[in-house]
């Protein structure tokens, strides 16, 4: 038996059996090679034709002269670096160290004023930062709004410098710019350690703000949400999906603080105009498209690097080696290395052509609203591909895209939010002048606002009625495009959710959920 497995017949059967084999292998390897790079090179043309960057440097802002730039000031300038790649050592680490001290723990009141219609007031506020040790505050408050913003002034003068810089700086960079930074070759690797501190910081300036708010100082609170917005715009000028994250959370919260001094009527004649324009100035179509530009250039230059690491023309550095395992010759590393280039080609080809049609070119040609409509397509696409022994070109753009398309409906809110306070601002403005509320958001225009507000979501002019307490409400209809009369959360999802069933409602009285949760 073992000399007929031996004879020479059977080595002849076996051997080229191999043969054919390694070269399939190589024939595949080849052919995957050559249409990859025939591919990307059409796909990248096609995107360099409509006028688009694949080149990440190119999206990157301006850093403004220190003059000029709100957070160049001495307690943040230079936050973004890291002295010998450690977080901790030398100035920069110091000033972050000090701005993770100005972080709220998760038992802060919630603060949810639009979406409820109550906000929480500033007796609660005052005793959390006391019995939490946030503040050194008197055991019995009087003036809860000045004893909490005398106190935050004196703990953490940044504050006060940031909001009385507000006014006279005329934008916002965190330092040293993205610019003049050293990128990673690993694009998804970039450090962004500015970000929690930055967060901070707004959270404090919208808590200051709230507390000027309760001390019937409105232009103080003014000055305080003013800095706000430019951190929040400085978040969404860097061409990064976490940055427009980050941005939309502190807009959200600016937004919160805004809804509260409305309520109230703090806000004088003039106080209101300047809020219209901080408000009208933001662009939340335009910071998205910035975002996703740079997504697609992070994504593309990321597996470009990976395609030579694989090839062997470029060394694994050690954040990459974070992602693929935790030693440089880990099996997912050595699994990386038998992978042909033309697997990378075709994955960036498939991720670019998503990421243009269903994302990029709605956001271009509709904002926001088209971009949110065009994810259903993107789910139809990746279901009608999720074979992936049949469509391996999907495997990347299938952990990618569907991760990120969700960020144009939280953009889409936030914009509906900002529609809203805008409407609200000449609401207040026509009441200062009129000692009521107009019957029809027509009347509005051209005095108070340029145009009649409408419905991001629609188009249409938003819905509005006057209330019985002698207020109003404002909504649009939602991501089910029906108008429900201003009720919210019919079916306890998540605004921002596209499964969410109601209104996005902008009132002053506790709001009324058609859900039991």
């Amino acid at each position: 038996m073992i000399r007929r497995l031996l004879s020479n017949r059977y080595i002849r059967i076996l051997l080229w059996g191999f043969i054919t084999l390694v070269t399939l292998v190589v024939l595949l390897f080849v052919w995957t090679n050559w249409s990859g790079r025939r591919r990307w090179a059409a796909t990248k043309a096609m995107i360099e034709r409509e006028g688009e960057k694949l080149d990440f440097r190119k999206l990157l802002p301006e850093t403004p002269p220190d003059a000029e730039n709100l957070l160049a000031i001495e307690p943040l300038r230079g936050i973004t670096e890291a002295v010998d790649h450690d977080e901790d050592k030398g100035e920069p680490g110091a000033k972050r160290k000090a701005l993770a001290a100005m972080k709220l723990n998760t038992m802060a009141p919630a603060s949810l004023g639009v979406e409820k219609g109550q906000a929480t007031d500033m007796q609660t506020w005052a005793t959390y930062l006391r019995e939490s040790k946030f503040l050194d505050l008197p055991t019995e408050s009087v003036a809860p709004g000045k004893e909490v913003l005398a106190a935050l002034d004196a703990q953490f003068p940044v504050l006060k410098q940031l909001a009385d810089l507000a006014p006279h700086r005329s934008q916002a960079i965190f330092t040293p710019g993205l610019r003049e930074r050293e990128l990673p070759e690993m694009l998804f690797s970039l450090p962004l350690r500015h970000y929690a501190g930055a967060q901070n910081l707004t959270r404090l300036l919208c808590l200051r703000a709230r507390a000027a708010l309760d001390a019937r100082q409105g232009a103080q609170a003014l000055r305080s949400l003013l800095a706000a917005e430019k951190i929040a715009h400085a978040c969404e000028a860097e061409p990064l999906l976490i940055g427009l994250l980050v941005g939309l959370s502190m807009e959200t919260a600016v937004n919160e603080v805004v809804w509260v001094g409305l309520r109230e009527k703090v806000f004088t004649d003039t106080e209101l105009q300047e809020l219209q324009s901080m408000i009208s100035a933001h662009d939340i179509a335009k910071v998205c498209l910035q975002a996703f530009r740079g997504e697609l250039a992070c994504a593309v230059t990321s597996m470009d690097y990976m395609k030579d690491v694989a090839a062997g023309k470029k060394q694994s550095g050690p954040r990459f080696i974070e992602v693929f395992g935790s030693e440089e010759r880990s099996p997912s590393l050595r699994m990386l290395n038998a992978v042909p280039g033309g697997f990378f080609d075709h994955s960036m080809s498939v991720l670019a052509e998503v990421e243009w049609r269903h994302v990029i070119s709605p956001l271009r040609q509709g904002g926001v609203t088209a971009a949110v409509k065009a994810a259903e397509e993107v789910r139809t696409e990746f279901k009608d591909n999720e074979n992936f022994w049949l469509h391996p070109d999907y495997i990347m753009a299938s952990m990618a895209v569907p991760s990120v398309t969700p960020v144009n409906a939280s953009a889409a809110l936030v914009q509906a939010r900002e529609q809203q306070v805008l409407a609200a601002i000449a609401l207040e403005r026509f009441f200062l002048k009129h000692a009521k509320y107009p019957a029809a958001l027509h009347e509005l225009a051209p005095e108070f606002t340029p145009a009649v507000p409408q419905d991001p979501w629609d188009g249409r002019e938003m819905h509005y009625r006057t209330t019985a307490a002698g207020r109003y409400t404002l909504w649009c209809v939602g991501m089910d495009g029906k108008d429900d009369g201003g009720q919210v959360n019919k079916n306890g999802v998540a605004m921002r959710s596209h499964m969410y069933l109601g209104d996005w409602t902008w009132q002053y009285e506790p709001v009324e959920t058609g859900s039991k949760k």
